[in-house]
């Protein structure tokens, strides 16, 4: 893996921290206990999920969409749903684990199963088989 490289997944992990604390945020603001109003935390929650949607894309430039989507999706659901556990006072119990184990597993079945080359080249009308 180039340094290059590297760059675009540092965007994507970016996009994944950018996403659960808007997320976070939201939640966190919405019960009036928080240190920010309902106003005010949408309105962080809008700039925070709107950096996270910028990165994702920076990383997409670099990375196969599908792989990217997938990281971005699984590890922000996972992380997400952890916030809600640890710091929330929401339940874990062995059914949301299996789910999220799942989803992980998905991500990175769909990062194995990818492959990094350049696109197929379109078929030309006319051509000899």
């Amino acid at each position: 893996m180039t340094v290059s490289h590297l760059k675009y997944w540092f965007f994507l992990f970016c996009a994944i921290a950018l996403e659960v604390a808007g997320t976070s945020v939201m939640k966190i603001s919405q019960n009036g206990t928080g240190w920010l109003g309902p106003g005010a935390g949408l309105v962080l929650m809008f700039a925070l999920i709107a950096l996270s949607y910028y990165c994702l894309s920076l990383a997409a430039m670099g990375l196969p969409i599908g792989v990217a989507y997938a990281f971005w999706e699984g590890l922000g659901l996972t992380l997400i749903t952890l916030v809600s556990v640890f710091l929330l006072g929401e339940a874990m119990n062995l059914r949301r684990f299996l789910a999220l184990a799942a989803i992980l597993a998905g991500a990175l079945l769909i990062h194995h199963g990818t492959t990094a080359g350049a696109p197929a080249a379109p078929e030309r009308k006319g051509a000899a088989s």
